[in-house]
């Protein structure tokens, strides 16, 4: 078990130092660190019994507690303070009363308090960073805030604060909530709210997933599907045989038929009587492609 002096060296660091500005987290370190040190007996009470030969053993006990914890106390948060901050502290010997002497020099105005937390609660939205259950347990720390000033906010004036503050994506659960007849605390909204969460995020992922399937799908080249678009879409390599005579030159080409010829049928203009070899529609476009110099231009 960590002695009295492990304790102090392991949670003396934990102190924000008071600087003027941080009062609230200074005195909520202070708080923490006497508590787990079991010295904050010198924070709830004032003094302890005054011991005389009439006093018990309890009572000699208690008044050495707390004058130990009272002691210590004041050292730990001497400690915990900016030099100039220090200065400006009276005098105490008592831990309890320089505590309130320290809250005395921050003391801040309630109004001013009010009108802060007043509009962060109107005002704040539910922007997507972090959970739902973050922003709406947000949205009743400042209304217990509003309660310690005198402010009281009912549970479903938050609840309807609530509602109003998330994004159009959660209407649905709005409509539910404004058609049902029971009223909903703020504990069951917090559940309500991140189960529709996590419906959002299932249907946004299932969304995203089919996208990409749809994206990447293609039918396959062996499909008869993809086999009938080819046939469509396939036409003859051979360009048209039309004003085939329009080359300078052109009409120098003749055909040459043979006996063997006269019967058959070319493939390039689909005529009888030569074959594609001798036909002038083929020569014609071998000279326009570059594969057969045109005889009758001069080099």
């Amino acid at each position: 078990m960590a002695t009295a002096t492990q304790t102090t060296s392991l949670n003396f660091t934990n102190i924000e130092t008071l600087t003027g500005s941080n009062f609230k987290k200074w005195k909520e370190d202070i708080e923490i660190v006497l508590g787990l040190m079991d010295l904050d007996l010198a924070l709830r009470e004032y003094q302890a019994a005054v011991i005389t030969t009439e006093s018990t053993t309890d009572q000699r006990i208690k008044s050495e507690k707390w004058e130990r914890a009272n002691r210590i106390s004041i050292m730990i948060m001497k400690k915990a303070m900016a030099q100039s901050v220090k200065g400006g502290i009276p005098k105490h010997t008592n831990a309890k009363a320089f505590l309130a002497a320290i809250g005395e020099k921050y003391i801040e105005s309630g109004k001013a308090e009010t009108g802060t937390f007043l509009t962060q609660l109107t005002s704040i939205k539910f922007d997507g960073v972090g959970s739902v259950r973050e922003h709406i347990l947000k949205m009743a720390d400042l209304a217990l805030k509003l309660k310690d000033l005198e402010v009281v906010v009912t549970d479903q004036f938050l609840v309807h604060m609530a509602l109003n503050s998330l994004p159009a994506k959660y209407g649905q659960l709005k409509v539910s909530y404004n058609t049902s007849k029971d009223k909903w605390g703020i504990d069951e909204l917090i559940s309500m709210c991140a189960q529709e969460e996590d419906r959002l995020k299932t249907d946004k992922n299932a969304e995203v997933h089919f996208v990409q399937t749809e994206k990447g799908n293609r039918v396959p080249s062996t499909s008869p599907m993809n086999t009938a678009n080819k046939k469509k879409k396939k036409v003859n390599s051979y360009p048209s045989i039309k004003n085939t005579n329009t080359f300078k030159g052109s009409h120098k080409l003749k055909p040459v038929n043979t006996e063997n010829d006269k019967d058959k049928e070319c493939y390039f203009c689909k005529e009888t009587g030569h074959m594609r070899k001798n036909c002038i529609g083929f020569k014609n476009w071998l000279v326009r492609k570059g594969v057969l110099k045109n005889k009758g231009n001069k080099q």
